[in-house]
């Protein structure tokens, strides 16, 4: 049968290494141990060291008749020690003496070269040695017998023999040598060693002596006295003696074994609490899993989970199932904190007054039309004669009161516009008669639609001439806005904002709706509304926009609305009166908040502005979690295509310090400036928010080569003085679009421009001279256009491309010109190229560069 060399080695008790070399002295082909030898080799190699394998044989038996033996050199050693006064045997003495020479120096060795030792006598004499002492010992003592059975649970310390000089000593002499001789090293056996060790071994129990000596200082001295004397008279007893020091004995059990007994968890303890949010690690951890066994249970049920993947409470309630373990949200609940309002039936409540929103085009009335309702001037006021922030007003009409929400019409203010779809109850369409559906008016139809709102459509600038109504109602068919009279259910309105032609209808439309939707609202429920623009004024803070939804704000309430909160200090009304509370469906202005919320959160009161703390600071919390769990980002084929295209160089990013009047400006600039950009310039905004430009934004701006822009804002006299000294650029805008126009054209210049080829001229070559130290000049007659000095030249053999590279050289009549036109002759040289042949053809250009335009920045134009 074949084997591996280490195999064989193993087999014939030789080293794997030696066997190799003896394999290849004898002529086999073995390179390492892991080489594997046929069978024919296999019995060669058995064949040849078949001797060598008894030996060791040998060697194992005489190692356990060596063993006992041991015990009657302790035995020789101990009889030698009882008869020291008498005169030793010099054989024995001799014996041991050529034992110690062959001892190494640690006490194991000293026991493997005793064995090794007594192998190499006769085995007839060691075993008739042998078995009389053990006749003796068990006859004569058997009780030191059973001592040394038990002679492995103890530590030996040996105490050496005294000599004969040191008896010739005074007897103080005598009794400290034995008291040092007390304190022996453990492991010595040999008690006729080399003056060396006896001088080894006395320096050891000297310093065993003044430790034992240091420790019992501070007792008094006849104490000690007493104990040396003690000890000294037993070590005179013992010298030359084997002592052992017992250690305690492990009571051994007897009994029968018992089996391992499986204990199932209780249903009750069977549960995993987890705070809303947990990862695949931490879960594994909970249910005590390995990872790598967790997600292949996981994969049972269809689910790839990864140990930084976020897992939700659902997910991990079902993952846990599998182990049998039901999962627990121990995350603190708002809604212990905060009421919520529970009627279901509201049939039997108050009627509330109804929330509408207009919305449509930029410029297409809307604000003038709210103007007219509310006999203001608003329009006046705006900057541009946009709006350009959300509004929110209280109107009383006959003797019902309507809220209006006034929206911008800007493409950049598409979240606000959305805002206001959510939180309405109707919608008023404002669209012009004279211009028809525009991109913004098809948007906020969808977000009326997505919202649930009804549309009343307002056909706006009946007094402007080209103003067509049915052409209006025409396009708006495409988006299921069908009228009345043509069989619809939308409500119609022809209306003039500038002369108030036709505003009575539309309010009749808006009145005789809200009475179909039976809008109702308990107004001593819990209070809930929501935020319609917040900004910071000064000398008052955060100022934020509610409306009311459900219950009644009151003036001191403790409020909560986002990661926001505070008390409700004041509260005002649209006209700037201060009011004591505000029931459902009332926009009112609220003071006394720690930071302007976001618009579009939602408002709630409550108890106080501690438990207001607890639920702001669980929000900022589990956002922070979720933030800082990574979300595992799957690319696609596009964009590996996409990202192959984009060249090595770094992408330059334009950065910019944003600050704004209200917090709904300040989102919508935001989102506007991000869309800029493409894949070799971008924006970012470092810094921005709500408030005046600070020397904080400076610094920033300074240390980021950035830009600051102020919407409606303008920077404190600090920050002008250090924007100066600083060189950072401050521009303050009033208008969106002229804002985005700006930031746009900083891109486009940033970007690299485009080179386009621009068509000179074409020459023949119709003779060649080769100059020395010069080159190769091509005569050419120009054909077509001209040639001009120092432009682009391309040669061109057979319709193919030899040479693409400058024109170094022109000239006609031995003079440099600067260009040569269609039907003369010249002498031209090229920069690098020599190898121009007659009928060559030299085609001239120039690379003009063109700026590049932002794809993106059409649509806010």
């Amino acid at each position: 049968m074949s084997k591996k060399v280490f195999e064989l080695a193993k087999e014939l008790d030789i080293g794997a290494i030696d066997l190799v070399e003896k394999l290849k002295d004898m002529g086999m082909n073995v390179r390492n141990h892991m080489v594997k030898l046929s069978d024919e080799e296999v019995e060669k190699a058995m064949e040849a060291f078949a001797p060598a394998k008894e030996a060791p044989k040998k060697k194992k038996v005489t190692k356990k008749k060596v063993a006992k033996k041991k015990k009657v050199v302790k035995k020789v050693v101990k009889k030698a020690a009882a008869k020291k006064e008498e005169t030793a045997p010099e054989p024995e003495a001799e014996v041991e003496e050529e034992k110690v020479e062959a001892k190494p120096q640690t006490v194991v060795r000293k026991k493997k070269v005793v064995k090794k030792k007594a192998a190499t006598k006769k085995a007839d004499d060691a075993d008739a040695k042998t078995d009389a002492s053990e006749e003796t010992s068990e006859e004569g003592k058997p009780e030191k017998e059973v001592f040394k059975e038990k002679m492995h649970a103890f530590t030996p310390v040996y105490v050496p023999e005294k000599s004969e000089e040191d008896s010739e000593k005074s007897t103080e002499a005598k009794k400290s040598a034995k008291a040092n001789e007390r304190f022996a090293v453990p492991g010595e056996d040999d008690p006729e060693s080399g003056k060396d060790e006896r001088g080894a071994s006395k320096k050891r129990m000297g310093d065993l002596a003044s430790i034992v000596s240091k420790k019992g200082a501070g007792k008094s001295k006849d104490m000690t006295q007493i104990k040396a004397d003690e000890q000294m008279k037993f070590a005179s007893n013992v010298v030359g003696r084997v002592m052992y020091t017992p250690t305690k004995k492990k009571k051994i059990y007897t009994g029968e074994s018992k089996k391992t007994e499986i204990t199932e968890v209780k249903d009750s303890k069977r549960v995993i609490n987890i705070y809303r949010v947990t990862t695949g690690a931490e879960l594994a951890q909970k249910l005590s899993q390995k990872f790598s066994k967790f997600q292949n249970r996981c994969l049972e049920i269809n689910l790839l989970v990864k140990e930084d993947d976020y897992i939700g409470l659902e997910l991990a309630g079902e993952i846990a199932s599998l182990y049998d373990y039901r999962v627990e949200d121990k995350a603190f609940d708002e809604s212990d904190v905060i009421d919520q309002d529970t009627v279901e039936d509201k049939s039997h409540l108050p009627v509330r007054n109804p929330i509408i929103t207009v919305m449509g085009h930029v410029d297409h009335g809307k604000t003038t039309l709210l103007d007219h309702i509310r006999k203001t001037k608003v329009t006046e006021g705006e900057a541009g004669g946009i709006t350009q922030h959300i509004g929110a007003y209280s109107v009383k009409v006959g003797k019902s009161t309507l809220t209006f929400l006034d929206t911008p019409g800007h493409a950049a203010f598409a979240s606000m516009r959305q805002r206001g779809a959510n939180v309405t109850d109707v919608v008023i369409l404002v669209v012009a008669a004279d211009d028809g559906v525009m991109p913004q008016t098809k948007e906020s139809i969808k977000f009326a639609k997505n919202a649930g709102c009804p549309i009343i459509v307002a056909v706006n600038k009946m007094d402007k001439e080209g103003a067509n109504p049915e052409r209006v109602k025409q396009e708006l068919t495409e988006f299921e806005l069908v009228p009345e009279e043509w069989g619809g259910e939308t409500l119609f309105a022809n209306i003039s904002a500038l002369n108030g032609d036709g505003i009575d209808d539309l309010l009749e439309q808006v009145k005789l709706q809200a009475e179909l939707l039976d809008l109702r609202e308990d107004p001593k429920g819990a209070v809930e509304g929501v935020i319609i623009e917040s900004k910071i004024e000064t000398g008052r803070g955060p100022v934020a926009t509610v409306l009311v939804q459900k219950g009644t704000l009151k003036k001191g309430d403790a409020v909560v609305c986002g990661e926001c909160h505070g008390r409700a200090r004041t509260l005002m009304d649209t006209t700037g009166k201060s009011v004591k509370e505000a029931g459902p469906s009332i926009p009112v202005q609220i003071l006394g908040l720690d930071a302007p919320p976001s618009p579009g959160e939602l408002l709630n009161v409550v108890k106080n502005e501690r438990e207001a703390r607890k639920v702001v600071d669980n929000r900022i919390s589990e956002r922070k979690a979720l933030e800082n769990v990574e979300t595992p980002k799957v690319a696609s084929l596009e964009d590996f295509f996409a990202n192959a295209d984009v060249q090595t160089g770094e992408k330059k990013v334009l950065n910019l310090v944003v600050r704004s009047d209200v917090q709904g400006s300040y989102e919508a600039i935001k989102e506007a400036l991000q869309a800029l950009g493409n894949d070799e310039v971008g924006l970012e905004i470092i810094a921005g928010g709500v408030g005046a430009i600070t020397d904080n934004d400076v610094i920033m701006a300074s240390n980021t080569n950035g830009y600051i822009i102020g919407f409606n804002m303008r920077p404190v006299t600090s920050a002008r003085k250090l924007s100066e000294e600083q060189g950072v650029e401050i521009r303050t805008y009033s208008i969106i679009y002229e804002l985005i126009e700006d930031v746009t054209l900083a891109l486009e210049g940033m970007l690299e421009p485009e080179k386009v080829e621009k068509y000179i001229g074409r020459a023949e070559v119709r003779d060649t001279f080769n100059i020395p130290k010069v080159g190769t000049i091509a005569g050419c007659g120009v054909i077509d256009g001209k040639i001009e000095r120092g432009c682009n030249i391309r040669l061109l053999r057979d319709g193919k491309i030899v040479y693409d590279g400058k024109l170094s050289t022109l000239k006609r009549f031995k003079d440099e010109v600067k260009e040569v036109s269609n039907g003369y002759e010249c002498g031209m040289a090229l920069e690098g190229f020599n190898d121009i042949k007659t009928q060559d053809l030299i085609e001239a250009y120039q690379l003009e560069e063109k700026a590049r335009k932002l794809e993106t920045a059409s649509q806010y134009n």
